[in-house]
């Protein structure tokens, strides 16, 4: 079968398509889409602040991991424990 001239430029077309499709699969699939960094957040940020204040936003941040979306008094109990017990250590 004789190759057309166009071949090129329809396979590049089909890839094209099909990485469009493949990037509206995966934005769908994630549950943050793929907005701007850090725009979803576990807590408020204004009972996140004076739990970084206490504990610092390393431990913070791996509480709110940790737990269910909106539980500030999960993410406080985290906080506190990861951070007694990295104080502890340091001892």
């Amino acid at each position: 079968m004789p190759s057309s001239p166009y071949d090129p430029i329809v396979g590049f077309g089909v890839t094209l398509a099909t990485l469009a499709l493949m990037a509206g699969m995966v934005r769908r699939m994630t549950p943050t889409g793929l907005g701007p960094v850090g725009a979803h957040h576990s807590i408020p940020w204004e009972a996140k602040r004076p739990l970084i204040d206490r504990y610092g936003r390393w431990a913070v941040n791996l509480a709110e991991a940790r737990c269910p979306e909106d539980d500030v008094e999960c993410v406080e109990r985290e906080a506190r424990i990861l951070f007694e017990t990295t104080e502890y250590r340091r001892r």
